[in-house]
């Protein structure tokens, strides 16, 4: 399997209210036209790499999998839900988070 193969199998396997994802809906997540996923999942163009995490967040699988050079289909959920909770922190916020992290995990090696 290619690229393109792997984006139009996640294309067509992605609803939203019950109807398949378009080509004209996906363009507008990566900010496109529908043209640009056509050409994707024709072949005739690849995505560059910020697309390609685009691609990869929208779709919640592994720039591996993306790209076909693994079959693990989906990033681990609780790697994605952690992710996306320190990305909606501001840096300060998340420099306090590391360190409160930090602690708990002393505690941790503490305890054991």
């Amino acid at each position: 399997m290619e690229f393109k193969d792997r984006l139009k199998m996640l294309r067509r396997n992605y609803t939203v209210d019950g109807k398949r994802l378009t080509q004209e809906k996906l363009g507008d997540v990566l900010g496109y036209k529908y043209t640009s996923v056509s050409n994707y999942e024709s072949g005739r163009n690849e995505p560059c790499i910020r697309d390609l995490i685009k691609l990869s967040k929208f779709f919640g699988v592994s720039l591996d999998y993306l790209v076909c050079s693994s079959d693990k289909t989906i990033v681990d959920t609780m790697d994605n839900e952690l992710y996306n909770l320190c990305c909606s922190f501001t840096p300060e916020e998340q420099k306090r988070l590391i360190g409160i992290i930090k602690e708990v995990k002393e505690m941790k090696e503490m305890g054991n």
